[in-house]
């Protein structure tokens, strides 16, 4: 994260309960179970939210990278342990890509649309598929283009994705407002100049394909000033608008928002087809990850995603694994954490403690990791076991008892559990302060709505309900973002 950036400004996080779910429509018989055990007694989709007004690029791809995506301005993550969909982070890059069968078929499909007329060279063994094929005959069209630009509203945008949502998602005509588009995919946290852009921002990635074609790879970008920002492409057949993607650009890579295409021209594949455009994007203009969303392994809608390859985030762990080492453990939607990196054993009760994260560092990945710890294998039915949940309520209770920490009860706004993958663990923010030092000095900001005022103190001497609003942030967030946030409760 910057210096520079400006605090976020957020509201707490909430634990919010859905009593329906997009993906398996509460229909899962072994939802959220771990070696037999079910942690509830119905299946629900569970996540935990917060509404954002001030959050930058540096800050977001922070937070994305542990597990948070977000929907116009709301920001989330699954409860992994709870949820009857496991919902893992996934992302990947075009050397962990596998161009397959059906690739190559969107891909020779969609040059003969936009009028080419060659089909895709292969290399000199001839039997190797160059995706650079796909690139090269959208810069030699003279029907297809796309257009980047700031994530605005127009009636031409609104228009499609209304088409969209009723033709594909089966919605019904009286819900798809102006409003909902609006509010969904063009409102975003983001700074004004991130969204505005530049011009030398924009110039880097429009006509990116065209310049592809007479450029070496990677080296697009030289000299160009690189995008970050929320960003709306939008693609363009004999001058109609067919499609739009909506993406993040991002420090360490370009984020998957949602993608829109027209009904009519469903032949095309343009989902998949935008999804390997912008793999390849990614790639030329030296932009990073492609972060792909969510992906459920037993849920049809997201297997097109597992034909990208790439790899998956192990967020208690906070390690990308390639998505070969843990396909088996999370198979059938199982929960995985691996035993490689940061999970340790209490050596009196040989218990297994969570992972203790300060949610502060840059995830790693599988292929960084030492020769040693390459053989991995998934702990969570070891770890997840009655004693963690014990010892973090007990935690719970201390820090109530010893530093006034006081948790609203209520059943519209239920307490974020003692236990959930990947937040900072409770026994973990127990011992810093009762290690006191630095956790001391930092300064924590909570604007209160009733009167309209930010108040700045140390943890010590902020209200009990307001300590309670800072160490479910920390949880979730991180000590670092924490302090550099204000904190709507």
């Amino acid at each position: 994260m910057s210096v520079s950036d400006p605090p976020m400004v957020i509201s707490r996080p909430y634990y919010i309960e859905s009593p329906d779910c997009g993906y398996c429509k509460l229909q899962k018989k072994d939802f959220n179970a771990i070696e037999g055990r079910k942690l509830t007694d119905e299946p629900q989709s569970i996540i935990i939210g917060m509404s954002s007004e001030r959050v930058s690029c540096r800050q977001y791809d922070e937070l994305i990278n542990k597990g948070f995506r977000r929907s116009g301005t709301f920001l989330y993550r699954p409860d992994l342990l709870r949820s009857c969909c496991r919902l893992y982070t996934i992302r990947t890059t075009l050397q962990q890509l596998q161009v397959g069968k059906e690739h190559r078929k969107v891909i020779n499909r969609f040059i003969r649309a936009i009028g080419d007329g060659k089909e895709p060279k292969n290399s000199k063994g001839g039997t190797r598929f160059d995706i650079r094929a796909l690139v090269e005959a959208e810069g030699r069209s003279k029907r297809f283009h796309t257009r980047f630009g700031p994530p605005v509203f127009t009636q031409e945008k609104y228009k499609l994705f209304k088409k969209y949502q009723i033709k594909v998602h089966n919605d019904e005509p009286d819900e798809v407002s102006e409003k909902s588009f609006e509010r969904f995919l063009c409102s975003t946290p983001f700074l004004d100049e991130e969204i505005e852009g530049s011009k030398a921002e924009w110039d880097s990635v429009n006509g990116w394909a065209k310049r592809a074609c007479e450029a070496p790879a990677r080296s697009l970008s030289v000299g160009k000033k690189r995008r970050l920002g929320p960003t709306h492409e939008c693609y363009y057949l004999d001058d109609k608008l067919i499609a739009i993607s909506v993406l993040d650009f991002l420090p360490s890579g370009v984020s998957s928002v949602y993608f829109i295409w027209d009904p009519d021209y469903a032949n095309l594949s343009l989902g998949t087809l935008s999804g390997l455009r912008e793999i390849l994007m990614c790639s030329e203009l030296s932009l990073g990850f492609y972060y792909m969303g969510y992906y459920i392994d037993d849920c049809p809608k997201m297997r097109y995603k597992r034909k990208f390859g790439g790899q998956v985030l192990d967020a208690p762990n906070n390690i990308y694994y390639n998505f070969d080492t843990v396909t088996s453990m999370m198979h059938d939607d199982r929960l995985f954490v691996t035993d490689c990196k940061q999970s340790n054993t209490n050596k009196q009760s040989g218990n297994l403690e969570e992972p203790a994260l300060e949610l502060s560092e840059s995830p790693a990945s599988e292929d960084e990791l030492p020769v040693r710890n390459s053989a991995v294998s998934n702990i969570a039915a070891q770890l997840y076991t009655p004693a963690v949940f014990d010892t973090a309520d007990k935690a719970r209770h201390s820090l109530d008892t010893d530093f006034s920490v006081r948790w609203p009860s209520s059943d519209r706004m239920p307490a974020i559990p003692s236990v959930v993958p990947g937040l900072v663990p409770l026994p973990h923010i127990l011992r810093i302060l009762r290690l006191g030092g630095a956790i001391d000095f930092l300064p924590f900001s909570i604007f209160h709505v009733t009167t309209a005022r930010i108040r700045h103190s140390i943890f010590s001497q902020l209200s009990p309900s307001e300590k309670a609003v800072i160490v479910d942030c920390i949880r979730v967030v991180g000590l670092a973002l924490t302090c550099n946030s204000i904190v709507i409760a």
